[in-house]
Order: structure tokens, then sequence, then C-alpha cells
């Protein structure tokens, strides 16, 4: 009985603990010595964080469900069966420590850029893709205050929204890190707080957004490279610097004389007072497509090791990003964090982060074993189809041959499915399935007036009232 119960104590969920236990350090879910978490109690630190990263594994997946999934293990354990209740569970969620999730979070991170292959990164170099997105949270008191609703929406219509900014590694596809923020602030200056996510000898890939002279500036302290599109507001004259090539130019950019947004003066002239940069204007000419034309910036001023197509490959490889955030943010259910508090809002945002790292370790192990490409493999489908190998993987906890044989199959699997390769494909975002007739509410849900056109709707007409009469 001691046993199971040290193994239940351990893992609720114990297929998740089968794929990923080499992942998660356990030292940072045990029993603690005094304060928080220090008590002997169904829902320990090690249930609890298992049972938080199962819930936002499965989206939409309320936390009675949870409640159920543990009751189901200690059924099978012969256990006492905690009560019915979500109260607990809800607790010990809030008991977790920040400390130990941001510990957990590390330690997956780190297994995951370990083992990127040197074919898997550009020309030597780790690059890292920054962008931002917004999600949006419960509309309550508290998360309105942290992250107010865009000022365009009316009181009591919106949702508080929070803005992302984050940092991914291109080879993995993992997150490296983020920093959340009010919808206000411009990801331009959120930029500042993210220098520590990067090492000498990175590549920064980013959009026009991030493009100023101190970005480029604080990189260069860092001796960190950075392929940006140019800013919509600098006028590039490729008739000015060093010709390099055809629309290739070294240039220097002299530092403004006031300010930026949010500087102080001690701050700006700190920072260097001229930088040597290369510009290179690239062209897209598709049979079938308008030709585009994009103006990057970056401090590879070296033409004969980043010639001017790399650098295009490189760039509209930066459009990997979006395509993160979309399985972040759809596939696993993370357009809304439904947690009422800030401070629970910040839990859920790192566990959902520490489901997609793992997710992506998964899709690693799985392109190494098979020897595919990681970008070709389907994220959605590696979801599925964990989601699916739960059970037999939970039936298998007591055979480990037979268990390392289904994670086996189950990677073979993973890797089979593939995305295909659709270059040049063209698909507006649109869709054909039309919403639900409601209407939207403008005003708070307590003063507003059903309309008059809506109000006899769902009520039988009065000729077919007097005919069932």
């Amino acid at each position: 009985m001691e046993a199971k119960l040290r193994s239940y104590r351990e893992s609720s969920l114990s297929e998740l603990m089968s794929v990923f236990g080499a992942w998660v350090p356990f030292s940072r879910l045990e029993r603690k010595a005094k304060k928080a978490n220090s008590r002997s109690r169904d829902y320990s630190l090690a249930v609890t964080f298992w049972a938080f990263l199962w819930q936002v594994m499965t989206p939409r997946t309320p936390c009675r469900e949870v409640v159920r999934k543990v009751q189901s293990f200690c059924s099978e354990l012969k256990l006492k069966i905690p009560g019915s209740s979500n109260v607990a569970y809800c607790k010990a969620r809030g008991r977790l420590d920040v400390k130990d999730v941001d510990a957990v979070k590390a330690a997956v991170l780190e297994r995951l850029l370990s083992r990127v292959r040197e074919d898997q990164r550009w020309l030597g170099h780790d690059v890292k893709v920054v962008d931002g997105t917004g999600i949006k949270l419960a509309d309550t008191p508290g998360n309105q205050a942290e992250w107010p609703q865009p000022g365009e929406q009316r009181e009591g219509c919106g949702f508080p929204v929070m803005q992302v900014v984050a940092c991914f590694c291109l080879a993995s596809g993992a997150v490296i890190d983020w920093v959340e923020t009010a919808l206000k602030r411009h990801e331009c200056r959120v930029f500042r707080e993210m220098l520590h996510m990067f090492n000498k000898g990175d590549v920064v890939l980013g959009d026009r957004g991030f493009c100023s002279f101190a970005n480029l500036s604080m990189l260069a302290g860092k001796g960190v490279d950075a392929v940006m599109r140019a800013h919509q507001m600098r006028k590039l004259d490729y008739r000015e610097g060093e010709a390099l090539g055809e629309y290739d130019r070294l240039v220097t950019w002299v530092r403004p004389t006031a300010p930026g947004a949010g500087w102080t003066r001690e701050q700006w002239n700190a920072l260097p007072k001229q930088l040597t940069l290369r510009i290179v204007r690239i062209k897209v000419e598709i049979k079938g497509f308008r030709v585009h034309q994009y103006d990057l910036v970056t401090s590879l001023t070296d033409a004969a090791i980043y010639t001017k197509d790399d650098l295009a490959e490189l760039y509209f490889r930066r459009w990997a990003v979006e395509l993160y955030f979309r399985q972040i943010k759809t596939t696993m259910g993370m357009e809304k964090l439904r947690c009422k508090t800030p401070k629970m809002v910040r839990k859920e945002l790192r566990m959902h982060l520490i489901a997609y790292n793992l997710i992506r370790g998964l899709m690693q192990e799985a392109a190494h074993q098979q020897d595919v490409r990681l970008d070709r493999i389907s994220f959605k489908a590696a979801v599925d189809t964990l989601r699916q190998f739960s059970s037999a993987l939970n039936a298998t906890k007591a055979k480990p041959r037979v268990q390392q044989k289904v994670i086996d199959d189950m990677l073979t699997i993973i890797a089979e499915e593939k995305v295909p390769e659709r270059k040049y494909r063209s698909e507006p975002r649109a869709v054909k399935e039309r919403p639900k007739p409601f209407p939207r509410l403008t005003s708070h849900r307590s003063t507003y007036v059903v309309p008059k056109s809506r109000k006899g709707k769902g009520k039988p007409k009065k000729k077919n009232a007097d005919k069932a009469a």
C-alpha cells in the first residue's frame, strides 16, 4: 500500500510521466520541508503539476474532469478516492510555486536545445526568432486591471488582452522565453527586456516592428547579429555607402539626437554613436503572383559568407513563428486563458508553454529516430497521437519493455504524419461556415436590452399555435 501511495504521489497521470518523466526534474516536485506544499495531501506538488499539465494538453478540459481523472487513478490502485469537488485541486494549483514551474521550464528547454543538430543551424549560427501575439483572458476585475481590454471596446463588452512577446529557437521550434505585458506597449519597447534570451554568436530574426537603432545597438553590444526587415518609416538610399552587389550595400546609421521613448538621456548616450550595417533588397517573383520586394537590415556584413540569397532564405523562414503561435493558441487551445486572477493566469501561461516544448521534444525525438526533417512533422498529429496512445502507455506501465515498444511505435507514427510541402500556395484566411446569428453586446450585460427583432425568436407562431390547439 505504501508503494502504491508513493506511486500515486509521484504522478496521478502516469501515461504522461512515461513519456516525459525524463524531461522533468522531480527534485522540484517533492514535498517541501516547511510552509506551502509541506503537508501530506491528496493533491501533492507532483500530482498537481502532472494534473495541470494534462489539463492544458487537453483543450477546454474543466477542473472537474481533472478531479475525475485523479479519482479513476486512485480507484485503479485501490486507494482512498478524493472528494468529487474541484475546490481542493484549484487550491493545489494556487499553491504551485512559480519558481518550481520555471525550474521545470528551464530543464525541459535545456534538454530540447541540447539535441539540436549541427545541420539544423543556419551557417553555424543559432537563429532565434521574435514576435508578439495577443491572448484573451477571463473578464475579471483583477485581469482587467493588469491587462486592460482594447480601448475601442466598450466597458463590459470586451475581454482583457495580454500581449506576449516570445523568442523561439528556429531549429527546434522551442519557445525559449517570453515577456507578458499590456497590449498598449509596443513590441519594440518590450524588446529591451528580452536581451537575456540571446547569447554571443546568435542571429536574431524579426519583422520590421523590432528594427530600430536602439535594438540593433543593444544586440551588437552582446555580440549578437540580427536580420530584420527595415522599418517602414526609415528611408533607405541604395546610392549611399559601399556597394557589395546589386541592391546590397554597407551603410552607416547615426544615433538619433533625441532619446527614444522609454529611454533616459544617460541611457541613450551610452549607445554607440553610429553602426555599420548592411541593407539588402530582395525581390519575390513567382509566376501567377504579384512581384514583392523587401528591404532587409542586418549586421552580417560579410557578403562572401552571408550571400544575398542566404539572407533572403533566412528571412522567409521567419514565417515559422506565426505557425508556432498558431500551434500554441489554436491547436493547444491557448487563444483564451480561463484563470480568474493575474497570479493564476501567469501559471497557466507557463504550463501551456511547458506542454508545447514537451510536444516539440517528442517531435524532435521522432525526427531523429526516423531521420526526417523536423519542420515536415505535423504538430497537430503529434498531439493527437500522444493523446490516443496514453491509454496504451498506462496499460503497460508495469511492463517496461512492452511500454518502450509502444513508445517507439508512437514515435514512428508521429514521424510518418508529414505536412505536405505546399510551395507558393495562397489561401485567404476565411471560413465558410456561418456563426450563430446572436446579436453583439453593445453595453454591459446588466443594462443590455434585447432588440425587438430577437424577442420572438424560438416561440411558435400564432397560426401554428392555433392549429395545435
